[in-house]
């Protein structure tokens, strides 16, 4: 009788150090679990931030690289000068949000994990497949990219034989010549088309020129008034 009641204890101690053990191992597991979930939502978090400081890094970025085709020396050294201050805070924002510039050279090859095509460019200049200029930077961060690198990518032109138009052709443009001279007529209007873009946009380079000249002289004649001015108080 009391070895029947020694087997039942036993037996009820084998389970209960059972259920204690798969008990001990679920909450390991759960411990484990929580705190990858709570990695992972402070990782998202940390991301969507980043992706919001993006938007001041790209315009950090615009200004910084705007041209300026202005032929005063006074101007021109106002204007690096503030280029230069926007650089120092776009290199201060990157590191407090622990950001790397994914900005690719002309010619590097092509990576798929770090840029995006979002065009096609036909050139002989750079291999096929490769960076011809950058459209928009890319951002990493701790080796994860934030937001892969729009670029443009080469594509090696397909040589095109010329041949000299058939016997067909030759007997078709004689049946039916307005239609050729027609298709001629459009390549001819959009070649002017093109030429008279060209001539306004240099026409628009000229003014803005001549504009940043008035304003460096209209500075340097104040300048001069002021100091007559003085020189006669003296």
């Amino acid at each position: 009788m009391e070895e029947n009641n020694i087997q039942e204890i036993k037996k009820k101690a084998d389970s209960f150090e059972s259920q204690y053990s798969n008990l001990k191992q679920e909450f390991k597991d759960y411990i484990e679990s929580s705190r990858k979930n709570e990695a992972k939502i402070k990782q998202e978090i940390k991301k969507d931030f980043v992706k919001r400081l993006l938007i001041v890094a790209d315009s950090f970025d615009r200004v910084y690289k705007l041209n300026d085709n202005t032929s005063c020396d006074v101007v021109k050294k106002y204007s690096e000068n503030i280029k230069e201050n926007i650089d120092v805070i776009y290199n201060q924002l990157l590191s407090a949000a622990a950001l790397t510039p994914i900005d690719p050279k002309a010619g590097d090859e092509f990576d798929a994990n770090k840029h995006m095509a979002v065009g096609l460019e036909y050139s002989i200049a750079y291999p096929e497949n490769s960076v011809i200029r950058t459209v928009r930077k890319g951002y990493s961060s701790e080796n994860n990219v934030v937001r892969p690198c729009e670029i443009i990518v080469s594509k090696r032109p397909t040589e095109v034989k010329i041949t000299k138009p058939g016997l067909w052709n030759r007997f078709l443009r004689w049946i039916n010549p307005s239609k050729y001279l027609l298709s001629e007529l459009n390549e001819n209007i959009i070649e002017l088309e093109e030429k008279i873009v060209s001539i306004e946009q240099n026409i628009l380079q000229q003014k803005t020129a001549n504009i940043d000249t008035d304003r460096c002289q209209g500075n340097e004649s104040y300048e001069t008034n002021n100091h007559n001015s003085n020189l006669r108080r003296d």
